[in-house]
């Protein structure tokens, strides 16, 4: 391997693969579509989930990454048309992804720089240039997951900065669910919908989300500061297409992403990770893949399944389950016996 790595993509994925192989000794040079560093779906507030295994944070650090979030959540509501639970205790871990200098994008680019990483920016991927790590996000025309909404500002708002809220209800997300999540200087509120893919129709489903009279409780006399409009992609097996050619494809470009609730965050980061092993040490990639996640991608896909054709009253039937409040560890052993 005495030749340059590049890598296509300069998100969270293809900045952290970089960043390991650089650091390891490689030549590395990044290539990517955008005049410049920020995340495709505007900056907003991203969270790490943590109640599925726990300790999501201290496997993402065993892989090198060490950059800390800005909060967490240590309180979730979830709603749906008829009743209401509140999960106690850390669910997730907070990042700001953006252009502003403290988020994730912006720190990792620092860092690859400082590391030496040439960056080539305007470059779009193709068959006629090719790369050694692919992280574009979902390929052309295969995105099944769509978000949309806004974000407002602090200022006004009377959301805490420890509370998320989520609201599942087919009206405002079909097949998925209405996330309101602190930031800093900024909130986030949008939906996650596997069950509508048009951006107009979704963006007006989220901000009939946004006026209901809890949701307005929240927003205050905040003001809106940017749209977010994120586009995501799993497959039911990602592992067994994920090297094709001596091209790894890792996060979303790969299909790796959160099929449930679409959490892309720990995948991103992860299978950067192992794309940048199987480079360093010379090993499988798709190796290191199965021996990491097992059957976790088949699970996630057979919840997926039976959350498509759920129902208001099926979403209202999961949230009264689950009673009026729960711990984590609770929620844990109920999710697993519910669903998994």
């Amino acid at each position: 391997m005495g030749g340059r790595i590049t890598v296509a993509g300069a998100g969270l994925a293809g900045l952290f693969a970089a960043l390991r192989i650089a650091r390891a000794g490689h030549d590395v040079e990044i290539l990517d579509v955008k005049s410049r560093i920020a995340p495709s779906s505007g900056p907003h507030t991203e969270a790490l989930r943590d109640y599925v295994g726990g300790e999501a944070l201290e496997d993402l650090k065993h892989h090198g990454f060490d950059l800390e979030p800005f909060g967490s959540i240590e309180t979730t509501v979830r709603k749906s048309e008829s009743f209401e639970n509140v999960l106690r205790g850390r669910a997730y871990h907070l990042f700001l992804r953006g252009r502003e200098p403290e988020t994730v994008d912006q720190e990792l680019y620092r860092r690859c720089e400082d590391a030496g990483v040439t960056f080539t920016f305007g470059t779009k991927f193709g068959s006629d240039v090719k790369a050694d790590i692919v992280a574009t996000g979902p390929p052309p025309g295969s995105f099944n997951v769509l978000g949309a909404g806004f974000t407002f500002s602090a200022d006004g708002s009377n959301l805490d900065q420890q509370t998320a809220y989520a609201l599942l209800d087919n009206n405002v997300a079909p097949g998925g669910y209405l996330v309101v999540t602190p930031g800093i200087e900024y909130h986030s509120i949008y939906s996650v919908a596997w069950g509508e893919l048009d951006h107009d129709r979704l963006l007006k489903m989220a901000e009939a989300g946004a006026s209901k009279p809890w949701v307005k409780d929240i927003l205050g006399s905040s003001r809106r500061i940017g749209r977010i409009y994120g586009k995501a992609y799993f497959a039911p097996d990602p592992t067994s297409n994920a090297e094709r050619g001596g091209t790894r494809y890792v996060g979303e470009a790969g299909g790796f992403q959160d099929a449930i609730a679409g959490f892309g965050f720990r995948y991103a980061v992860l299978t950067a990770s192992l794309a940048a092993d199987s480079i360093i040490e010379g090993k499988s990639y798709s190796a290191l893949l199965r021996k990491t996640f097992g059957e976790e991608f088949a699970a996630a896909y057979a919840v997926r399944k039976k959350l498509d054709a759920f129902t208001n009253a099926d979403f209202d039937r999961l949230v009264q389950s689950m009673g009026p409040s729960m711990t984590v560890d609770e929620y844990r052993q109920h999710r697993a016996s519910r669903f998994l």
